[in-house]
């Protein structure tokens, strides 16, 4: 009796290009959906734009990659799946891919994945996830939980607020005026930011990270063979920053109140201009050390480095 039912809720369509017709078709569909939308989209190469909209459906226009077998639109409940049909084997040849602009309901779950497509992505609500192998990601005015993970692609986003991860292996991060707590991991690759996270964290291997924070209340750096190069305007609670083969600069206000360890570890080095202390040379090592207070150290700020430079400078 149930199988009937489920059949009901189950709505395809699929739009078939002939297997002799290589141009690119132009495509235009829409597609009702419920408050609760959870998205599931795959396009494999090319360029695709989501824009929110004030409908309750989904619109998909623009032209498909011209080796595409067709595009999959299927509704399940509350859940629908957007696919670009490739062949199981295709040259890399082709460059253009398909150009798609979707419109979307405001408030969603989307699941993005592609092996080379660009996403952009501007004004959405929800949970939102977009993975790439080598497209580039572009992301503005999202709220709630943001996932965007390429692995030799460049993000570049600007306003998020909520809860963010931006990752990349080989590829490049830029990041504006983002809210919330946002955690940065990078490989190969370079990190620019200027934000307004509340929370924030760095992880980078052979990549150096520039980031300007108005206010944090934590924050966690970690570089290996890369430089950190930051600047606070205000941190409220606890900062830990270490590198390895990397230096730091930390760059804060002159009336900031917090306690400071920091650790130069082998071979490295602590050049102090926020205060009049002097790093201490080990008895036994050549390593430094300086531990100070400025204010009433209500936060606590450690640093430690093995074999680079920390660099503490006032704004």
């Amino acid at each position: 009796m149930n199988l009937p039912l489920k059949k009901s809720l189950l709505v395809t369509t699929f739009v078939a290009l002939s297997p002799i017709a290589m141009a690119a078709q132009s495509i235009d569909k829409r597609i009702d959906v419920d408050d609760t939308l959870k998205l599931n989209l795959q396009v494999h190469r090319g360029e695709v734009t989501i824009k929110p909209w004030d409908n309750a459906e989904i619109q998909i226009t623009g032209t498909l990659d011209e080796l595409s077998e067709g595009l999959l639109l299927e509704k399940q409940g509350s859940s629908v799946t957007i696919e670009d049909k490739m062949p199981r084997q295709y040259s890399g040849n082709n460059k253009d891919g398909s150009k798609l602009t979707i419109m979307v309901p405001k408030s969603l779950k989307l699941n993005a994945d592609s092996v080379s497509a660009s996403y952009t992505v501007n004004g959405l609500n929800g949970d939102i996830s977009i993975q790439s192998v080598s497209g580039d990601i572009k992301a503005t005015q999202l709220q709630q939980d943001i996932t965007l993970i390429t692995v030799s692609g460049d993000i570049v986003t600007a306003q998020l607020d909520g809860k963010t991860r931006l990752e990349t292996v080989s590829g490049n991060i830029n990041d504006q005026q983002s809210l919330g707590k946002v955690s940065y991991k990078l490989v190969s690759g370079d990190l620019s930011a200027n934000s307004q996270a509340s929370e924030a964290s760095i992880e980078t291997v052979s990549g150096s990270a520039s980031v300007q924070f108005v206010e944090v209340n934590r924050f966690n750096g970690q570089s290996v063979s890369g430089d950190l190069i930051l600047s606070f305007n205000r941190l409220s609670s606890k900062a830990n920053i270490d590198s390895v083969s990397g230096d730091i600069s930390l760059t804060l206000p002159n009336d900031m109140d917090a306690r400071f360890t920091v650790n130069g570890g082998p071979g490295g080095d602590i050049d102090n201009s926020l205060t009049q202390d002097k790093p201490q040379k080990s008895k036994y090592t050549a390593s430094r050390s300086l531990d100070f207070q400025m204010g009433n150290g209500s936060a606590d700020i450690a640093l430690g480095t093995i074999s680079g430079t920390i660099s503490l400078k006032q704004n």
